[in-house]
């Protein structure tokens, strides 16, 4: 398991954003299932996550937040 990975977990195993927007965090066992999966919360901080690679730039944190943003915005269906 990686970093990125790890910190996905961590994020992900948060029992409130399990209840809230309704995700099972063992069905995202790599970065990859995360990413792809059709949950749009899970997606975008897997995004965040592997996008800013622990970037302190700002330039780096806006395109980051640009395509979660973007990314968002194309996904979510309210």
């Amino acid at each position: 398991m990686t970093n990125k990975e790890r910190m996905l977990h961590m994020v992900l195993d948060d029992k409130k954003l399990q209840e809230l927007y309704d995700y099972d965090e063992t069905e995202y066992e790599d970065m990859y299932a995360a990413i792809n999966s059709e949950n749009v919360v899970v997606a975008s901080v897997a995004r965040i996550i592997k996008l800013l690679d622990g970037s302190t730039d700002e330039s780096d944190q806006k395109k980051v937040y640009m395509t979660v943003f973007n990314y968002i915005n194309d996904n979510f269906i309210l």
